[in-house]
This record gives C-alpha cells, sequence and structure tokens, in this order.
C-alpha cells in the first residue's frame, strides 16, 4: 500500500513523522511519499521538505509560488504514475488544498488530519472540503459537530500533543526563576518578537534577582540566528531543543508568540503571556478574516481569558513585563491558571491519537481501495 502525505510547517512536520512511525508499525508493507520536513525525511520518501522553510502566512507563499507550483506538480505526477491508496494531509491549508484537489481529480481518496480551523477564520471553506475529502480527522472536540454539521464525515481522535509531551512533576529549582522566551519557529515571527521579549525578561530581572532566561528552539540554526542578530547576555540565556518537554517543564512562566507553543505550554502547566506581532498589512488581513474573540488556544478552549494577551500596539516590552509581574506576584492567579490548565488539557481526550489515526487510515484507504 502506497501513503501520499502532505505536511507543510515545524509542527506538521513533527505529527506527520510520528503518523509514519505508527503507520509502519502497523502495516511494515506501507510505503509513504510526500512532502514535509526534515522529522518527515527521516522515515520517509520526502520530495521536497517545505515544512524546514516554513513558508506561511499572505506574504511567504507568494514569494514561494514557483516552488510550490513545482511540487503540486510532482504531486500530481506521482498520483497519474503510482495511484497510492490514498492521500493524507496535515493542516497547512493554503497548500494542501490544492494536493485535495489533484488527488480527487485522480479519484484517490483523502483524510485530513489537523484540520484547517475554519471556526477561527473563514468559514466557507467547508464547501471546499466536502467537495475534495472523504474524511476529517479533528484534534479539538468542539470541531466534530462543525465538520459533520457542514455534511463532512468527521472523527474526533484526540491531540497528538497527549502522544507526545509526558505528564512531568513540576519541580522548579528554589534557585532560580525560569523564564521562557518563544519567539516563534519562523524567522520574520523571530525578528518581530525576539526584542521584546528579551527586553520584557530584563525587566523582569530588576524585580526578580534570580531570573534566568530559558529559548526553546527548533535547530542550531535558529540559535545562530538569535545570536548574530540580537544582543543579550549570554550569561544569562540557555537555549535548549524545542521538544526537550523535561526542560520546558522546569519553566515557571513563558513569554510565547501565539501558536502551537501555547498549547504545549498549557499541557505542561507553564502559565504565559501570549504575544502576536506583525506586519500591518497581515495583522490588517487577518483581523477582516478572524471571527473569535482569543487568539490563543488555550483562551479558545477555555472559552475565557485564561493567559493574557497581547496584539501588535499592546506587544510591547513595558506591557510584556507588566502583565508577567503582575502574575508571578500574585500566587493566586499563578495557582488559578495552573488548574484552569489542567481543566482545558482534559478537553483533549486521552492518549493514543496517533494510533488511532494511523488505524483509520490503514482502515479507509483499504476500503475505498
Amino acid at each position: 500500500m502506497k501513503i501520499f502525505i502532505s505536511a507543510g510547517d515545524p509542527s506538521g512536520d513533527l505529527h506527520g513523522s510520528n503518523l509514519i512511525k505508527e503507520l509502519k508499525i502497523q502495516n511494515p508493507q506501507v510505503e509513504i511519499c510526500g512532502f514535509g520536513g526534515s522529522k518527515m525525511a527521516s522515515v520517509g520518501n520526502i520530495f521536497d521538505r517545505i515544512a524546514d522553510a516554513s513558508i506561511i502566512g499572505f506574504w511567504e507563499p507568494v514569494k514561494n509560488l514557483v516552488r510550490l507550483k513545482r511540487d503540486l506538480k510532482i504531486a500530481e505526477q506521482f498520483f497519474i504514475k503510482e495511484k497510492p491508496a490514498g492521500v493524507v494531509l496535515i493542516d497547512y491549508y493554503g497548500f494542501n488544498i490544492h494536493i485535495a484537489k489533484a488527488a480527487s481529480k485522480h479519484k484517490i481518496p483523502v483524510i485530513y488530519f489537523i484540520c484547517p480551523q475554519v471556526w477561527a477564520t473563514r468559514i466557507g471553506r467547508l464547501k471546499t472540503l466536502k467537495k475534495y475529502i472523504k474524511k476529517a480527522l479533528v484534534i479539538f472536540p468542539f470541531e466534530k459537530e462543525i465538520y459533520r454539521n457542514a455534511g463532512i464525515d468527521c472523527e474526533f481522535v484526540g491531540h497528538p500533543f497527549l502522544d507526545i509531551i509526558p505528564d512531568f512533576p513540576g519541580g522548579h529549582s528554589n534557585n532560580c526563576l525560569n523564564i521562557g522566551l518563544m519567539p516563534g519557529s519562523r524567522i520574520q515571527e523571530i525578528n518581530k518578537h525576539f526584542t521584546p521579549f528579551y527586553k520584557a525578561f530584563l525587566k523582569i530581572s530588576e524585580e526578580f534577582n534570580n531570573a534566568e532566561c530559558i529559548i526553546p528552539v527548533f535547530s542550531d540554526k535558529v540559535t545562530e540566528y538569535i545570536k548574530k542578530y540580537f544582543k543579550f547576555n549570554f550569561e544569562k540565556v540557555k537555549f535548549i531543543p524545542h521538544d526537550n518537554y523535561k526542560k520546558r517543564a522546569k519553566m515557571d512562566f513563558c513569554i510565547t508568540s501565539s501558536g502551537t507553543s501555547t498549547v504545549e505550554n498549557m499541557i505542561l502547566g507553564v502559565p504565559m503571556v501570549i504575544v502576536y506581532k506583525t506586519s500591518f498589512l497581515t495583522y490588517t488581513i487577518a483581523k477582516a478574516l478572524i471571527n473569535i474573540k482569543h487568539i490563543g488556544m488555550v483562551n479558545i478552549l477555555a472559552g475565557k481569558m485564561v493567559s493574557p494577551e497581547l496584539i501588535q500596539k499592546e506587544a510591547t516590552s513595558e506591557k510584556i513585563a507588566e502583565k508577567c509581574i503582575e502574575i508571578l506576584k500574585n500566587k493566586s492567579i499563578y495557582e488559578k491558571t495552573k488548574i484552569e490548565f489542567r481543566e482545558i488539557k482534559q478537553k483533549f481526550g486521552v492518549s493514543g491519537t496517533t494510533r488511532r489515526v494511523a488505524k483509520i487510515v490503514l482502515d479507509e484507504f483499504k476500503k475505498m481501495s
């Protein structure tokens, strides 16, 4: 059985690689091809590591149009020549919907895992998805009803992070206050966020002289980039791998950009301030499209502001530091946040998501062939 998998960002690459491993456990004869990143390339035949490039947003895909068009051509030629049993799409709607259309054209069934957040923006995408995909596998419980109401076969499979992030004891050090800085995975995000994040940390250090800084990074290249282009005190900064959850669990607090990291921090029980800063044009477009009150997934799931959000003009080092210090100095707020995180985590279902997804994929494609 041949299966084509497509993921286009670091998070999708991580979940895609784990899915490929599980598919091979459940069916050792399965052959995996497609698009992804370094992690997927280590376990499957990846034609282009687009996930490593993080071609995301409104402007980046335009700049990479030639590459993306070439990849679509590669995919279609693969569909014609190899006729895979099916296609699995992981997030990354802007590119993956074209993969779905190409697969549908050649009568190849498509399963979408980690579906587009249509409830946040562009609800009209449901009509397009209904036309081109056979099944949706969603990771948030409330998504199931949205997709089923649109006439799309859908299953809630739980969140894959429950398979990846173990439960760690909250053993924080009495000697220091560990402040995490997570400016984002992409260079554009780092350029916008790192300076105000680090300046906020310096202000926190003035209030807490035992404060130390932890920066989780996706690669050594990110570490090198930050060291080259930003000024900071090396003695007070410790870089760690992004997926070293044991060390991340030692963070007492985190200043993070909006995105996947907010979910990870919630699972780890690390209180945070969520920050989002982008270009004026991108923000203007996004604001016109978004139809939800909050940008942080923890707040969306809670239906209220659990972790403070600072967006655009509000995302200054002064205001970030002020929010952090306010929570760190108030033990009742700090502990209440951790309790609410545990309650939100319970909504994610139980571990075993990747195993369930692999079984569904194999069963469905066998049934459809």
